[in-house]
């Protein structure tokens, strides 16, 4: 079994980040989801906590606003009420993750300081700050990709923002549940190879959906199941080489996209038949609860297809998946 290195009070805070990077994830959506992102065109670490407090400061970053290619092109005409709703959307975007940042933190060196995190851990939770300090610098270049020349964010680089969420939210996650929960076996069954194979093929899809959002593809077809009237639409593998496609052709993107989702349907399934003779209560529900996120998130899936992504169904729909990770993280670690 695991050394019991647990200390409660650590595992509570870590739980508390965790779940703040779920809450910043979901928020990170809508301000995708509103065209909010490229409205603050510059990056000041200190000054950038302050928004504008008079008309001539709103006037100023409108004024800058303005100079963008998305103002040029796409939000020509906007007045300043509408620009600051979309300010107001990236700001506290930008400072809930400084917030996050120093609880994270601020914790930490009180807890190094009263030596409650054991010495073989500490490069560990060091690594998650420096991983709080590269998200937010990705965060800033994928903004900078939409200032240049184009009125939209590269789709590589949201992806990996949406990526190197996920990765503070798995390790804040897994650490907490290290102090939370009991010592688990050094080999598990069956059930915790799934698990595993579950969060890989997750990770897949998240990303995947990254790269819908970033190249718009989600608005490409609004039917289901066929795309273009068809089961498999013509031009998924126009562009050369062809492996590009599954990065930056939107058709070939959406529609890896919606079917692999069902791929994971079915691990999940698997996971909840293999997890119903399990003599731990915990993971039990922790492979119906993924099974049961899994059907929501298939389900909100197809209606943000049909909708045509409607606002609150497709924020619904990444929030969804985020919890689904948490999910299978949670059942890998209770196998």
């Amino acid at each position: 079994m695991e050394r019991n290195l647990q200390n409660p009070a650590v595992g509570r805070w870590l739980l508390i980040i965790s779940l703040l990077i779920f809450l910043m994830v979901a928020f990170g959506g809508l301000v995708r989801l509103t065209r909010s992102g490229l409205s603050i065109v510059e990056w000041n670490v200190v000054t950038g906590i302050i928004p504008p407090l008079s008309d001539s400061d709103w006037e100023a970053e409108f004024t800058l606003y303005q100079q963008s290619p998305e103002y040029k092109k796409i939000n020509f005409g906007m007045n300043i009420s509408d620009f600051k709703f979309i300010y107001h959307m990236e700001f506290w975007h930008r400072f809930f993750g400084r917030l996050l940042g120093l609880s994270y933190l601020l914790p930490l060196i009180f807890f190094l300081y009263k030596r409650a995190i054991p010495s073989n851990k500490i490069l560990q939770y060091v690594g998650i700050g420096l991983l709080f300090v590269l998200q937010g610098i990705i965060g800033w270049l994928m903004v900078k990709s939409g200032l240049e020349d184009r009125p939209s964010v590269s789709h590589i680089r949201l992806t990996l923002h949406l990526l190197g969420a996920l990765a503070l939210l798995g390790t804040c996650l897994w650490s907490a549940m290290s102090h939370l929960l009991p010592p688990r076996l050094p080999h598990g069954g069956s059930i915790r190879r799934l698990s595993a194979f579950l969060i890989i093929t997750l990770i897949m899809q998240i990303a995947a959906g990254g790269l819908v959002a970033g190249l718009k593809a989600g608005y490409i077809s609004n039917t289901f199941p066929l795309m273009f009237e068809q089961l498999i639409p013509n031009g998924l593998l126009n562009l050369k080489p062809t492996m590009i496609n599954f990065v930056d052709n939107p058709a070939t993107v959406h529609f890896q996209h919606r079917w692999f989702g069902f791929l994971i349907l079915a691990v999940s399934a698997a996971m909840y038949y293999m997890g119903k003779t399990e003599k731990s209560r915990l993971l039990r529900r922790s492979t119906k609860t993924v099974l049961i996120l899994c059907l929501i998130q298939i389900s909100l899936g197809i209606i943000t297809v049909l909708s045509s992504v409607a606002i609150t169904v497709a924020s619904l729909h990444q929030i969804v998946a985020v919890a689904l990770f948490m999910g299978s993280l949670l059942a890998y670690r209770c196998s």
